[in-house]
């Protein structure tokens, strides 16, 4: 066992021999095994080291050649994230080996020291750096070989509360021939695993009290991708261990970091009174704190966790003007206790990967609010700047949620709401003329996330991009079409609903054939009131990811001109499955013909044996004659 400890250490400590190097860039792999891959990591091993005090140091090596053009500006820039306030990244091999087999090193100006791009206009995490490689000789038939490790900086002092996890997937978008993670821990500091998709189980040792973890996998396969599908969490075997012994103790390390921050808000609290109405009482009071912290708080995109687990005071945020999940959260909270109310935190893994049943803080990524109220339960994203406070993304619902409730935390779904919160409802009015033209109004109204996605594209938008877009829009309906005019409501008011409008006239719309005219009905010219997705490919490999639960309704009334009687319109269509709800509706009262499509997504993945289902339920709703209209000279 020993010899077997001595090993892993000079492979991860710089001691690895350049001829093994050598010997596996001139035996790797290429296009005609891996026609797909645009490079192939020859090995990629981690080993994390838990120490009694509480600090840790990570090691890791990679090898990786590149087969194609692609890869070399994927793979040709290296960097490794820290947080500089406690830890250094010590590089002991960045080298390039050129296809003719000479090995060249980065210059010195290779190497640079950054803040992550997401904090560069938020100093108050200027701990978040990226050690950075730029490496030379990139080409195909090139390797590069880079090895580091993250230790503790020179006196700084062990956490007050260690914890450790981690999540290492065994498996890529190229492939890994091999791949091997190690935990090396002793007592107190011990960890439970899971392996998700896989039943592999450890190689397990012990020595002198330090017990040691290796998983290592070879020729784990390429994942093609493919439009829609699964991420890889879903498709690879899924390594995840923690260190903690129980999800109690999981909440109380979380809990008490936050509300010992909610505590420190004094000064938040009194100038947020001085600045609005504190006459406010109830659930106006909620929305009117909620709405304030939206458009007044800047929001810094990292993901939960990014800079450790202690957010920063109430104060602190309140001065800065600006945070991330863990700060808004908690200014939020403490600002809404000044009002009655008692916020819970709840964390959220903010997307559909499987969930682990171990109490692995690092599969949540992201941190939102829940607050009961006298009625229900109002939930709140301090961070969703596009969403009506009460309105949550569709991904904060996805998964497993984690309140941290007094005492053990709930594990729990978080509500996503109706289909119709998620969903747009677009009337088109038209009138068709006797020489084809077409004249009339397309006005969407959005809701939840689609709602979101047209403030985003609106917000800020200059004049010239709004013509394009308004061009852009017009065109769907046909070559030639006119704007007439376009109003968009007030985007940047969250408690207004949005409403797109667009007035048109399209020249020649339909296609005359003597004494017949053919129309096929418009289609959706806002891509926020589709659900946005289609099952393009005819077969898929992986499972697929729907968008959401959502509902579209489009509803078109077609005027006919005077003389022509309605020939052809499109039959009734309803198709049901566990996944879609199509319902397609056509009538007729005089002169106007009205057509209404709704269609539901009701599911969130779709397994490959599903897939056929899927595809052939849109190819029926989509066919021509679903919306065709034929009109005949009486």
């Amino acid at each position: 066992m020993l010899l077997l400890i001595f090993a892993l250490f000079l492979c991860l400590s710089g001691a690895y021999a350049q001829p093994n190097l050598d010997s596996l860039v001139i035996n790797a792999p290429g296009l005609d095994v891996y026609p797909q891959a645009s490079a192939v990591i020859l090995l990629d091993h981690s080993m994390t080291e838990l120490k009694k005090d509480g600090q840790s140091i990570v090691h890791r090596e990679f090898l990786c050649k590149i087969l194609d053009e692609r890869a070399k500006d994927v793979f040709g820039d290296q960097s490794v994230r820290f947080d500089a306030d406690q830890d250094t990244v010590i590089i002991e091999s960045a080298r390039t080996r050129l296809p003719d087999g000479q090995w060249i090193e980065p210059e010195a100006d290779a190497f640079t020291l950054t803040s992550a791009p997401e904090v560069q206009w938020a100093s108050a995490y200027s701990q978040l750096k990226q050690r950075n490689v730029a490496f030379p000789g990139m080409a195909v038939g090139a390797a590069l070989h880079f090895m580091y490790r993250i230790e503790p900086k020179p006196g700084a002092k062990p956490p007050k509360k260690p914890q450790d996890g981690g999540i290492t997937l065994f498996g890529g978008y190229e492939p890994i021939l091999d791949k091997r993670c190690t935990v090396i821990t002793e007592a107190p500091r011990l960890i439970r695993h899971e392996m998700q998709n896989s039943d592999y189980k450890p190689l397990v040792s012990e020595q002198g009290g330090r017990i040691t973890y290796i998983w290592t996998m070879q020729n784990c396969p390429q994942i093609v991708r493919e439009p829609n599908s699964v991420g890889l969490a879903d498709l690879v075997p899924r390594l995840v261990w923690t260190t903690f012994s129980d999800w109690e103790a999981l909440g109380l390390y979380v809990a008490e970091w936050f509300w010992e921050k909610v505590d420190s808000s004094a000064q938040a609290v009194e100038g947020f009174l001085k600045i609005t109405s504190p006459d406010l009482h109830g659930k106006p009071a909620l929305m009117h704190t909620a709405n304030w912290m939206l458009f007044n708080i800047r929001t810094v995109r990292l993901a939960f966790g990014s800079v450790g687990y202690e957010p920063n005071a109430a104060d602190r945020v309140w001065q800065n003007k600006y945070g991330d999940p863990r700060d808004k959260a908690v200014l939020l909270t403490s600002l809404l206790r000044a009002y009655g109310f008692n916020p819970v935190p709840v964390l959220v893994q903010n997307s559909s990967t499987p969930f682990s049943n171990l109490p692995v803080l690092e599969q949540f990524r992201h941190i939102i609010l829940a607050v009961p109220t006298e009625s229900d339960t109002i939930w709140l994203d301090p961070t969703a700047d596009f969403y009506t406070p009460g309105t949550l993304p569709y991904n904060a619902t996805l998964g497993t949620g984690c309140m941290l409730t007094a005492g053990a935390p709930m594990l729990l779904n978080v509500p996503a709401g109706s289909a119709d919160s998620r969903g747009a409802k677009t009337e088109i009015r038209t009138t068709l003329k006797l020489d084809g033209e077409l004249t009339g109004s397309a006005v969407c109204v959005p809701q939840g996330d689609r709602a979101a996605s047209a403030r985003r594209q609106f917000k800020d938008q200059k004049a010239q991009e709004r013509d394009i877009y308004t061009q852009t829009v017009a065109s769907s309906f046909g070559q030639g079409t006119n704007v007439k005019g376009f109003t968009v409501s007030n985007v940047a008011d969250l408690n207004e609903p949005v409403a797109v409008q667009l007035d048109f006239e399209c020249p020649e719309f339909a296609v005359k054939q003597g004494d017949l005219m053919l129309v096929e009905l418009p289609g959706m010219p806002f891509d926020f009131g589709s659900t946005g997705f289609y099952p393009a490919l005819p077969q898929v490999k992986y499972p697929v990811q729907l968008p959401g639960r959502r509902r579209t309704i489009s509803e078109v009334t077609l005027s006919i001109p005077q003389g022509y009687a309605v020939s052809f319109m499109p039959s009734p269509l309803v198709i049901d499955n566990p996944f879609v709800n199509f319902e397609l509706t056509t009538s007729q009262e005089q002169s106007v013909i009205r057509w209404t499509q709704t269609v539901e997504i009701k599911g969130d993945k779709v397994s490959v044996a599903d897939y056929p289902a899927l595809r052939d339920a849109y190819e029926a709703l989509v066919i021509p004659k679903n919306r065709m209209v034929i009109l005949e000279k009486k």
